[in-house]
């Protein structure tokens, strides 16, 4: 393949922009827009999720708007009330009658790592992200500020303990049903409700059929 060929392949390769992802405290909460689907999230109440409506530019920034879910981004460095940390826009999301104010966009403080894990039957997802426990089940969602863990001198377990919401994390090989093998055995235990799944890196790729 001649070099012009190759650059124009790669032109044409579809890029997927990272979802943008805003966050708040009082109560706490998450959105994001990303995939073609806008997002709400916060404790209590039944995830909002609609068909992301046609971006509007405003004279501080834009809004995603339709009459019942809106979000809207203004191009000022805000900081998170709970972690103490700058992002790049102040955030309004509005819900029905309700609003909620917090931050978004690019993280100006320097990067934490990530925390992710999931299970089925039924399926759930947790993200540790940003000072945040994000915990989702049966279109419910339970957001908590990350506690300190407690762990073994080896690090093998850790147990992080919030009001409502506990996650065991046990280093040791972990296959879901993706039949990938993950770094961590994860339990999550939310009220009365326990689940197990797999978090962490991947250590070994689905095999080959």
């Amino acid at each position: 393949m001649s070099l012009l060929l190759a650059m124009l392949a790669l032109s044409a390769q579809a890029v997927t922009p990272e979802p943008y992802r805003a966050l708040g405290a009082s109560p706490f909460w998450g959105a994001r827009i990303g995939d073609g689907r806008m997002v709400f999230e916060t404790p209590g109440r039944d995830i909002v999720e609609v068909e992301t409506p046609p971006r509007q530019e405003t004279e501080l920034g834009f809004t995603h708007w339709t009459p019942d879910f809106a979000i809207s981004v203004e191009h000022d460095n805000c900081t998170d009330p709970l972690t103490r940390r700058l992002y790049a826009d102040k955030v309004t999301v509005r819900v029905g009658e309700r609003e909620f104010a917090g931050c978004g966009g690019r993280s100006l403080s320097p990067p934490l790592p990530d925390y992710g894990a999931a299970g089925g039957e039924p399926f759930w997802w947790l993200d540790m992200a940003d000072g945040r426990i994000t915990f989702q089940i049966d279109g419910r969602v339970i957001i908590v500020p990350v506690p300190a863990s407690r762990s073994t001198r080896s690090g093998s377990l850790r147990v992080y303990d919030a009001r409502g919401l506990s996650v065991t994390i046990r280093r040791r090989d972990c296959e879901l049903e993706d039949r990938r093998t993950y770094a961590d055995a994860v339990t999550v235990r939310a009220g009365e409700r326990t689940v197990e799944g797999c978090g962490g890196r991947v250590v070994r790729e689905a095999p080959e059929d």
